[in-house]
């Protein structure tokens, strides 16, 4: 298992959609399962998740979990989805009229 990518804190302007968060080392992965895990600041923020162009989440919410507390792989798993060898993409859209952050995972584990 890798951490594909990873942030706290990460912020996205209203009305913006970020640049892909996916980039360097594990950018490109084998054949295995993806697992998103997110902790918003408030309700509003989603992403998009993508595999070789292929849509697994198209601006899908993520849950607003409360902002108190620390961000728990158990408790904040919000994907969990087998994928083709290939390119990873993450992005994230905040249509509220205020900026919004989030904590976030996105784990690869290879299968043969």
């Amino acid at each position: 298992m890798v951490y594909v990518a990873s942030a706290m804190a990460f912020s996205v302007g209203a009305g913006a959609t970020s640049v892909d968060q996916v980039t360097g080392t594990y950018q490109f992965v084998p054949k295995g399962i993806v697992k998103f895990y997110g902790l918003g600041s408030a309700t509003g923020l989603k992403f998009t998740l993508l595999n070789n162009g292929l849509v697994l989440a198209s601006n899908q919410v993520v849950p607003w979990f409360g902002t108190t507390g620390t961000m728990k792989k158990l408790d904040h798993e919000i994907l969990s989805q087998a994928v083709n060898q290939g390119r990873l993409e993450l992005y994230f859209t905040n249509p509220t009229g205020g900026a919004l952050t989030i904590d976030f995972i996105l784990e690869h584990i290879a299968t043969r």
